[in-house]
């Protein structure tokens, strides 16, 4: 470090907040020193300046400002037989110091002394002659002598050592010269230092962490750890606030991106839902690539058989598990009465017709089709009656399963499952051979929608986290808000990097019994990291 001391820049990108940090400085052994001289005050007996190589001096001082060991002395001198008596100085009169009090000059390289450490902020240098009997009280005589190289030694470990963060005052002051191999590591003092200077709305920006010594010096190590946290407040789809229209059983998923392999410490987001005001009263497992299913179109038709709603809830709409044969289907589901078993010829309502279109290449997988009546329509509570689906452009599959897997509905409960091959031809019974054991029956997966009254509670939406292969249950309190520590996180590790070298997107996934809407907002979620900087360490 020279006067203007060492400067980290610290490039901080956006959205990244700092938790905690520590700097850990590490001083040099003995071994290593710097030449004190260069940014020295000396003076002689001639005044003011360097030492003269061409005029004798009775004595010179050097002056380094800074109290700091003192390690190496050589005054090479053109006179013999005269030796240099030392006194030192640390902002107050000058001393002897110990156990060396003299110096040997002379123009002979073992003028050169190791000193033991001396403290000082100040030497001088008086030159003597040494007495014939050395044994005191005899004192020697002044002399002069003219300096032909002169070499002053000092630890190179800083004197004394303060930090600080952009151009502010300093927040942390060694105030001693630090031991050999001494070694300091700030916590406290820099985390508040350096989280005061973050820059501001996570916007990203420089920090600079500065270190000055009041002379030059070295340092062995140093090193600095940043545990911070990568905030991200945005959903991939765009935007911090994500609308996600919701279909029966059916997923809506949020996204947030996070860093390869980086862990969570924290999840938060508001949920708000606002359902259609319907519920599906027939509850069974959504079908996973059925088996089965009804061929509609080129002629062939298919109907379901449903029992009556429950007294006082009307027909708000149905929803059909497709799949699309051809890339555009176009269709119409009507409702008939049920005559003899079989669907009515005067339909309850108006058909209701339906568009399916695909970008993707084939083959396409099977899904809800939700649709909506024009109006709700109210049944005798003492009638059956069908939905029949046709389509007059493309071919698709009506799924068929087990009408015994279906359950929880007083009222409503599947009945049959027909098909016909002509427009005009009979309706006939469909047999599914991979139906085993008790059984109801073949049905086509379809669900009824209900509209419900305005005093009946809505039941909550099951929200889940997923990520990768792995899931995890979120509770949401009272007011919507889902808030999750690093705690109850621990169950989600980072999954795998994907071949692709990209990583699999956090996802939000909400599941709901009835079709609605539900608005995902105040997002904040945070990926811990660890970051060591060797800033310079021993080679």
């Amino acid at each position: 470090m020279d006067a203007q001391g060492l400067t980290v820049a610290l490039d901080v990108p956006p959205n990244v907040e700092l938790l905690r940090a520590s700097l850990t400085v590490q001083a040099p052994g003995e071994d290593v020193m710097v030449d004190v001289l260069p940014t020295a005050t000396v003076a002689t007996s001639r005044g003011p300046g360097p030492v003269p190589t061409n005029a004798p001096v009775q004595w010179f001082s050097v002056d380094w400002g800074a109290r700091r060991a003192l390690m190496f002395l050589q005054v090479k001198t053109r006179e013999a037989n005269v030796e240099g008596r030392l006194s030192i100085a640390d902002g107050g009169p000058w001393y002897p110091p110990t156990p060396v009090t003299t110096v040997p000059l002379g123009d002979k390289d073992t003028t050169a002394l190791p000193l033991p450490g001396i403290l000082a902020s100040r030497l001088m240098v008086e030159v003597f002659a040494p007495p014939a009997n050395p044994v005191p009280p005899a004192t020697g005589q002044k002399a002069v002598a003219t300096v032909s190289s002169l070499v002053v030694k000092a630890a190179a470990r800083p004197p004394d050592l303060t930090v600080h963060v952009e151009t502010e005052r300093p927040f942390f002051q060694h105030g001693l010269p630090l031991q050999p191999l001494q070694e300091l590591t700030l916590r406290d003092d820099v985390s508040a230092a350096l989280q005061q200077a973050w820059p501001a709305d996570l916007k990203g920006g420089t920090v600079t962490l500065g270190l000055r010594a009041p002379a030059p010096s070295r340092l062995q190590r140093l090193g600095i750890t940043l545990d911070t946290v990568t905030l991200t407040q945005v959903w991939s789809q765009g935007g911090d606030t994500l609308a996600l229209p919701l279909t029966a059983d059916e997923e809506g998923i949020g996204r947030v991106e996070i860093a390869p392999g980086q862990p969570l410490r924290e999840v938060r987001f508001l949920a708000r839902y606002q359902p259609r005001g319907e519920r599906v009263p027939l509850s069974f497992p959504p079908p996973e690539n059925p088996s089965q299913a009804h061929r509609c179109g080129a002629g062939l038709a298919a109907a379901q058989a449903f029992s009556s709603p429950e007294e006082g809830h009307a027909l708000a709409g149905m929803d059909f598990h497709l799949r699309p044969l051809t890339r555009s289907v176009m269709g119409m589901v009507t409702l008939f009465p049920d005559e003899y078993g079989r669907p009515g010829t005067v339909p309850l309502a108006p058909g209701v017709a339906f568009t399916l279109d695909e970008q993707d290449p084939a083959p396409w997988d099977a899904r809800w089709v939700s649709m909506a009546l024009p109006k709700p329509l109210a049944f005798d509570a003492t009638r059956n009656w069908w939905a029949v689906l046709t389509v007059a452009q493309g071919s698709l599959l009506w799924s068929l399963g087990d009408a015994a897997s279906v359950g929880g509905a007083s009222g409503l409960a599947p009945r049959a499952s027909l098909y016909r091959t002509e427009d005009t031809g009979p309706w006939l019974e469909r047999e599914v051979p991979s139906l085993r054991g008790p059984s109801d029956g073949a049905w086509a997966y379809s669900r009824p929608r209900l509209l419900t009254s305005c005093t009946e509670p809505a039941e909550p939406p099951q929200v889940i986290l997923r990520w990768g292969t792995k899931q995890l249950p979120v509770k949401l309190d009272a007011h919507g808000w889902a808030r999750l520590d690093e705690r109850e996180l621990a169950e989600l590790a980072p999954p795998p990097v994907l071949a692709t070298g990209s990583a699999p997107m956090l996802e939000v996934v909400v599941r709901s019994r009835v079709a609605g809407e539900i608005t995902l907002s105040e997002l904040r979620v945070t990926s811990p990291q660890r970051d060591t900087y060797a800033l310079f360490q021993p080679s």
